[in-house]
Protein backbone atom coordinates (compact mmCIF):
# COMPACT_ATOMS: atom_id res chain seq x y z
CA UNK A 1 0.00 0.00 0.00
CA UNK A 2 1.17 3.57 -1.24
CA UNK A 3 0.09 6.33 0.58
CA UNK A 4 1.28 9.96 0.77
CA UNK A 5 2.65 11.33 4.23
CA UNK A 6 1.79 15.37 5.19
CA UNK A 7 3.87 15.75 7.60
CA UNK A 8 6.69 16.08 6.04
CA UNK A 9 8.85 19.33 5.71
CA UNK A 10 8.32 19.36 2.14
CA UNK A 11 9.30 23.29 -0.04
CA UNK A 12 7.60 24.10 -2.66
CA UNK A 13 9.54 24.57 -6.27
CA UNK A 14 11.79 27.38 -5.71
CA UNK A 15 12.54 29.73 -8.83
CA UNK A 16 15.08 32.18 -8.92
CA UNK A 17 16.05 32.21 -12.98
CA UNK A 18 13.71 32.01 -15.77
CA UNK A 19 14.60 31.01 -19.07
CA UNK A 20 11.94 30.87 -22.10
CA UNK A 21 13.23 30.89 -25.72
CA UNK A 22 11.33 32.80 -27.97
CA UNK A 23 10.44 33.15 -31.61
CA UNK A 24 7.68 34.64 -33.76
CA UNK A 25 5.31 32.20 -33.72
CA UNK A 26 2.16 32.53 -31.41
CA UNK A 27 2.51 29.57 -28.97
CA UNK A 28 6.09 30.98 -27.97
CA UNK A 29 4.76 34.50 -27.06
CA UNK A 30 2.20 32.55 -24.94
CA UNK A 31 4.99 31.18 -23.08
CA UNK A 32 6.54 34.81 -22.52
CA UNK A 33 3.49 36.14 -21.43
CA UNK A 34 3.49 32.98 -19.25
CA UNK A 35 6.93 33.62 -18.13
CA UNK A 36 6.06 37.45 -17.10
CA UNK A 37 3.43 36.43 -14.78
CA UNK A 38 5.65 33.49 -13.46
CA UNK A 39 8.74 35.74 -12.94
CA UNK A 40 6.41 38.17 -11.19
CA UNK A 41 5.04 35.43 -8.73
CA UNK A 42 8.28 34.49 -8.06
CA UNK A 43 10.29 37.68 -7.95
CA UNK A 44 12.74 35.53 -10.43
CA UNK A 45 14.98 36.87 -13.23
CA UNK A 46 13.43 36.23 -17.08
CA UNK A 47 16.01 35.11 -19.43
CA UNK A 48 14.94 35.14 -22.99
CA UNK A 49 16.76 33.70 -25.99
CA UNK A 50 16.28 33.86 -29.96
CA UNK A 51 18.01 30.81 -31.96
CA UNK A 52 19.28 31.29 -34.77
CA UNK A 53 18.84 27.77 -36.16
CA UNK A 54 22.14 26.59 -37.92
CA UNK A 55 19.97 24.01 -39.48
CA UNK A 56 17.54 26.45 -41.18
CA UNK A 57 20.75 28.53 -42.34
CA UNK A 58 22.47 25.45 -43.88
CA UNK A 59 19.15 24.16 -46.02
CA UNK A 60 20.87 27.55 -48.12
CA UNK A 61 23.71 25.22 -49.26
CA UNK A 62 22.21 21.89 -49.99
CA UNK A 63 21.79 21.12 -53.98
CA UNK A 64 18.03 20.74 -54.09
CA UNK A 65 17.52 24.41 -51.91
CA UNK A 66 13.84 24.73 -53.05
CA UNK A 67 10.79 24.82 -50.58
CA UNK A 68 7.01 24.21 -51.07
CA UNK A 69 4.54 25.90 -49.71
CA UNK A 70 2.84 24.61 -46.98
CA UNK A 71 -0.43 26.03 -47.88
CA UNK A 72 -0.01 27.05 -51.14
CA UNK A 73 2.06 24.43 -52.75
CA UNK A 74 4.15 26.87 -54.78
CA UNK A 75 7.63 26.02 -55.44
CA UNK A 76 10.46 28.53 -54.27
CA UNK A 77 13.94 28.53 -54.25
CA UNK A 78 15.32 28.87 -50.95
CA UNK A 79 18.18 32.32 -51.05
CA UNK A 80 20.78 32.34 -48.16
CA UNK A 81 20.80 36.00 -48.45
CA UNK A 82 16.79 35.84 -48.07
CA UNK A 83 17.40 33.74 -44.63
CA UNK A 84 19.52 35.04 -43.74
CA UNK A 85 17.62 38.83 -43.87
CA UNK A 86 14.50 37.26 -42.59
CA UNK A 87 16.20 35.79 -38.71
CA UNK A 88 17.86 39.17 -38.78
CA UNK A 89 14.41 41.13 -39.40
CA UNK A 90 12.43 38.50 -36.65
CA UNK A 91 15.89 38.65 -33.82
CA UNK A 92 15.41 42.24 -33.80
CA UNK A 93 11.67 42.07 -33.35
CA UNK A 94 11.86 39.61 -30.80
CA UNK A 95 14.58 41.35 -28.89
CA UNK A 96 12.75 44.50 -28.96
CA UNK A 97 9.51 43.23 -27.90
CA UNK A 98 10.80 40.61 -24.97
CA UNK A 99 12.08 43.84 -23.59
CA UNK A 100 9.65 46.34 -23.47
CA UNK A 101 7.61 43.66 -21.93
CA UNK A 102 9.99 42.88 -19.20
CA UNK A 103 10.08 46.86 -18.76
CA UNK A 104 6.39 47.17 -18.78
CA UNK A 105 6.19 44.22 -15.80
CA UNK A 106 9.26 46.01 -13.95
CA UNK A 107 11.07 42.29 -13.95
CA UNK A 108 14.65 41.97 -14.52
CA UNK A 109 15.76 40.21 -16.88
CA UNK A 110 17.73 40.20 -20.04
CA UNK A 111 17.66 38.55 -24.16
CA UNK A 112 20.32 36.66 -25.75
CA UNK A 113 20.88 35.87 -29.80
CA UNK A 114 22.82 33.00 -29.99
CA UNK A 115 23.13 30.59 -33.02
CA UNK A 116 23.21 26.97 -33.46
CA UNK A 117 20.80 23.52 -32.70
CA UNK A 118 17.75 24.70 -31.37
CA UNK A 119 17.37 21.65 -29.08
CA UNK A 120 21.32 21.95 -27.72
CA UNK A 121 21.38 25.81 -27.08
CA UNK A 122 17.98 25.65 -24.70
CA UNK A 123 19.05 22.75 -22.99
CA UNK A 124 22.46 23.91 -22.60
CA UNK A 125 21.04 27.68 -21.58
CA UNK A 126 18.61 25.51 -19.16
CA UNK A 127 20.96 24.27 -17.18
CA UNK A 128 21.60 27.62 -15.17
CA UNK A 129 18.01 28.31 -14.76
CA UNK A 130 15.12 26.48 -12.24
CA UNK A 131 12.53 26.67 -14.87
CA UNK A 132 12.39 26.49 -18.74
CA UNK A 133 8.92 27.61 -20.27
CA UNK A 134 8.42 26.56 -24.03
CA UNK A 135 5.61 26.34 -26.09
CA UNK A 136 4.08 23.24 -25.67
CA UNK A 137 2.83 22.89 -29.63
CA UNK A 138 2.21 24.09 -33.16
CA UNK A 139 -0.16 23.32 -35.84
CA UNK A 140 -0.38 21.00 -38.47
CA UNK A 141 -1.76 21.83 -42.09
CA UNK A 142 -5.51 20.83 -40.76
CA UNK A 143 -5.13 23.20 -37.73
CA UNK A 144 -4.74 20.73 -35.27
CA UNK A 145 -2.40 21.00 -32.26
CA UNK A 146 0.00 18.78 -31.69
CA UNK A 147 3.11 18.39 -29.21
CA UNK A 148 6.14 19.64 -31.30
CA UNK A 149 9.63 17.83 -31.38
CA UNK A 150 11.50 20.13 -29.41
CA UNK A 151 8.99 20.20 -26.34
CA UNK A 152 8.87 15.91 -26.44
CA UNK A 153 12.65 15.72 -27.03
CA UNK A 154 13.06 18.26 -23.83
CA UNK A 155 10.30 17.07 -21.62
CA UNK A 156 12.73 12.99 -22.31
CA UNK A 157 16.08 15.12 -21.67
CA UNK A 158 15.58 17.84 -19.84
CA UNK A 159 16.33 17.23 -15.99
CA UNK A 160 14.61 20.39 -14.40
CA UNK A 161 11.08 21.44 -14.24
CA UNK A 162 9.03 22.81 -17.46
CA UNK A 163 6.02 24.74 -18.57
CA UNK A 164 4.63 24.11 -21.66
CA UNK A 165 2.19 26.75 -23.19
CA UNK A 166 -0.03 25.93 -26.46
CA UNK A 167 -0.82 29.62 -28.25
CA UNK A 168 -3.74 31.68 -26.80
CA UNK A 169 -3.54 30.27 -23.51
CA UNK A 170 -2.50 31.84 -20.17
CA UNK A 171 -1.79 31.00 -16.58
CA UNK A 172 -5.25 31.32 -14.28
CA UNK A 173 -7.77 29.17 -12.57
CA UNK A 174 -8.83 26.28 -12.43
CA UNK A 175 -5.72 25.39 -10.84
CA UNK A 176 -5.21 21.49 -11.15
CA UNK A 177 -2.54 18.87 -9.78
CA UNK A 178 -2.50 15.39 -10.96
CA UNK A 179 -1.34 13.94 -7.25
CA UNK A 180 0.97 11.10 -6.94
CA UNK A 181 1.76 9.37 -4.10
CA UNK A 182 5.85 9.96 -4.20
CA UNK A 183 8.46 12.88 -3.21
CA UNK A 184 8.00 14.66 -6.14
CA UNK A 185 3.87 14.28 -5.74
CA UNK A 186 4.33 16.16 -2.19
CA UNK A 187 6.78 18.63 -3.90
CA UNK A 188 4.23 19.37 -6.59
CA UNK A 189 1.09 19.86 -4.26
CA UNK A 190 3.41 22.26 -2.22
CA UNK A 191 3.98 24.32 -5.55
CA UNK A 192 0.41 24.25 -6.03
CA UNK A 193 -0.50 25.77 -2.98
CA UNK A 194 2.38 28.45 -3.42
CA UNK A 195 0.66 29.74 -6.83
CA UNK A 196 -2.85 28.91 -5.18
CA UNK A 197 -4.54 32.84 -4.67
CA UNK A 198 -6.63 33.71 -1.50
CA UNK A 199 -10.10 32.25 -2.16
CA UNK A 200 -9.43 29.96 -5.03
CA UNK A 201 -9.74 26.37 -5.05
CA UNK A 202 -6.98 24.16 -5.76
CA UNK A 203 -8.14 20.72 -7.79
CA UNK A 204 -6.69 17.81 -6.65
CA UNK A 205 -7.16 14.30 -8.72
CA UNK A 206 -6.69 11.49 -6.88
CA UNK A 207 -6.18 7.95 -8.57
CA UNK A 208 -9.28 5.43 -6.95
CA UNK A 209 -8.36 2.61 -8.97
CA UNK A 210 -6.89 1.00 -5.14
CA UNK A 211 -10.05 1.90 -3.19
CA UNK A 212 -8.02 1.63 0.32
CA UNK A 213 -5.66 3.68 -0.83
CA UNK A 214 -7.28 6.34 -2.03
CA UNK A 215 -9.60 6.39 1.13
CA UNK A 216 -6.37 6.88 3.07
CA UNK A 217 -5.37 9.82 1.28
CA UNK A 218 -8.33 11.66 0.50
CA UNK A 219 -8.14 11.90 4.36
CA UNK A 220 -4.85 13.05 4.39
CA UNK A 221 -5.51 15.68 1.68
CA UNK A 222 -8.60 16.96 3.56
CA UNK A 223 -6.26 17.57 6.92
CA UNK A 224 -3.34 19.04 4.77
CA UNK A 225 -6.18 21.56 3.51
CA UNK A 226 -7.07 21.89 6.54
CA UNK A 227 -3.81 22.49 8.53
CA UNK A 228 -2.53 24.82 5.25
CA UNK A 229 -5.95 26.64 5.27
CA UNK A 230 -6.84 26.26 1.56
CA UNK A 231 -9.44 25.36 -0.57
CA UNK A 232 -9.66 22.21 -2.40
CA UNK A 233 -11.94 19.81 -4.34
CA UNK A 234 -10.59 16.45 -4.98
CA UNK A 235 -11.93 14.61 -7.75
CA UNK A 236 -11.25 10.67 -8.00
CA UNK A 237 -10.36 9.07 -11.41
CA UNK A 238 -9.67 5.48 -12.78
CA UNK A 239 -7.62 4.83 -15.52
CA UNK A 240 -10.61 4.07 -17.50
CA UNK A 241 -12.52 7.23 -16.54
CA UNK A 242 -9.50 9.99 -16.42
CA UNK A 243 -10.59 10.52 -20.28
CA UNK A 244 -13.81 11.79 -18.96
CA UNK A 245 -12.24 14.31 -16.91
CA UNK A 246 -9.95 15.33 -19.67
CA UNK A 247 -12.80 15.93 -22.04
CA UNK A 248 -14.11 18.46 -19.53
CA UNK A 249 -11.70 21.13 -19.64
CA UNK A 250 -10.53 20.41 -23.14
CA UNK A 251 -10.50 23.47 -24.73
CA UNK A 252 -10.07 25.73 -21.60
CA UNK A 253 -7.93 28.59 -22.33
CA UNK A 254 -6.87 30.31 -18.47
CA UNK A 255 -6.11 28.04 -15.70
CA UNK A 256 -2.48 25.48 -14.77
CA UNK A 257 -2.33 21.50 -15.27
CA UNK A 258 0.59 20.29 -12.79
CA UNK A 259 1.75 17.40 -13.41
CA UNK A 260 4.73 15.01 -11.31
CA UNK A 261 6.93 13.53 -13.63
CA UNK A 262 10.13 11.05 -12.82
CA UNK A 263 10.88 8.25 -14.91
CA UNK A 264 10.25 5.35 -13.04
CA UNK A 265 6.50 6.45 -12.29
CA UNK A 266 3.60 3.57 -12.94
CA UNK A 267 1.21 6.61 -14.38
CA UNK A 268 4.25 7.21 -17.21
CA UNK A 269 1.41 6.71 -19.35
CA UNK A 270 -1.64 9.01 -17.71
CA UNK A 271 1.61 11.51 -18.01
CA UNK A 272 1.80 11.06 -21.90
CA UNK A 273 -2.12 11.52 -22.25
CA UNK A 274 -2.20 14.59 -20.20
CA UNK A 275 0.66 16.19 -21.93
CA UNK A 276 -1.69 15.62 -25.44
CA UNK A 277 -4.56 16.18 -24.58
CA UNK A 278 -5.05 18.70 -22.29
CA UNK A 279 -4.78 22.16 -23.31
CA UNK A 280 -4.34 24.42 -20.52
CA UNK A 281 -0.30 25.29 -19.11
CA UNK A 282 1.25 21.99 -17.93
CA UNK A 283 4.16 22.26 -15.14
CA UNK A 284 5.71 19.36 -15.51
CA UNK A 285 7.77 18.88 -12.28
CA UNK A 286 10.87 16.69 -12.27
CA UNK A 287 12.96 15.75 -9.22
CA UNK A 288 15.05 18.39 -8.09
CA UNK A 289 18.81 17.58 -9.11
CA UNK A 290 21.91 16.14 -6.29
CA UNK A 291 24.84 17.57 -6.60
Amino acid sequence: MVVISVNDDVQPLCVKRILVPIDSSSHSFAALQAALTLASHYDAILKGIYVEDIALLNLADMPFHQEIGAYTAIVREISMNDIVKGISVQSKWVVTTFQKLINRAQLNGDIAVLRGKVFDIIKQEAENCDLLIIGKSGKNIYGKQRLGSTAKALIRKHQKTLLLVEEGNQIGYPLIIVFDPSPIGRICLETARDLLESGETLVVLLDEDDPEVYQVNRTLLSRWASDTKINISIQNYTKNNLNQFLRMIKGLKNGLFILPHHKNTPKIEMIKICLEEVSLPILLIKPPQTS
